[in-house]
């Protein structure tokens, strides 16, 4: 965990991506004294835990910055990950009173800033500001969605589409060169092994579809991969 950043720069970090939400939160927090005092505000590296499994049931949490990832994992230790969650994204066990899978955490994707506001406040707090209500169910919208493509894709598409699809969708992120994500994480996000996706980047890569460096993959013909993808533009 690091420090707070300046209230400026955290402003124009947030504001670029989802202002209405966003800059509606940042005034309740700031005019609002019963609503300030309640939020607590902490930052996060790369693959830190945001939240583990009792913390999700405990609080709710609100992404102001970054991107979180929603892993779960088995018995054996295996790892996949289940939702990604953008900026506004409302989520957490405080924000619905319901069971909660143990074995499902928050890890953050990028440097992340979120609040996290205790359960027994949040169930007040949702009624207080509607608006914690609606984005909390816009995001339960938008994982029920990441959860049918991803189900679709396990049912008709072969790795090599679904990894295509993946490569396409970061190198987006990235200008074209995907950096700070390991063969595990890409593994991880497909729910496969990561001898199985280190075997299809060397496939790619024999065929200059990419170029292949320590937590680096420079895509090289984005054209072919969204052709491999089943990802046609019109």
């Amino acid at each position: 965990m690091f420090e707070e950043p300046h209230h400026h720069s955290f402003a124009e970090g947030v504001l670029g991506r989802k202002p209405e939400l966003l800059q509606t939160l940042m005034d309740l927090r700031k005019d609002d004294p019963s609503f300030g005092k309640r939020v607590r505000m902490r930052s996060f590296r790369p693959n830190d835990v945001v939240a583990d499994a009792a913390a999700l049931k405990q609080e709710m949490f609100v992404l102001m910055q970054g991107r979180i990832n929603l892993v779960c994992t088995n018995h054996e230790g295996r790892r996949l990950v289940i939702g990604s969650l953008e900026p506004a994204a409302i989520f957490g066990e405080g924000a619905m009173n319901r069971p909660h899978e143990a074995n499902v955490f928050a890890e953050a994707e990028t440097d992340v800033i979120v609040w996290s506001i205790p359960a027994a406040e949040a169930r007040n707090m949702t009624l207080q500001f509607p608006i914690l209500g609606w984005g909390m169910l816009q995001t339960y919208g938008r994982r029920l969605l990441q959860v049918e493509d991803r189900l679709e894709d396990v049912a008709y598409k072969k790795l090599p589409e679904r990894l295509a699809a993946l490569l396409v969708e970061l190198s987006g992120r990235q200008d074209g060169v995907i950096q700070g994500l390991s063969h595990q994480v890409l593994a991880d996000r497909l729910g496969t092994y990561r001898e199985t996706v280190s075997a299809i980047l060397r496939e790619f890569k024999s065929q200059a579809l990419v170029e292949l460096g320590y937590r680096r993959i420079e895509v090289l013909d984005i054209g072919e991969l969204k052709e491999i993808a089943g990802i046609w533009e019109w």
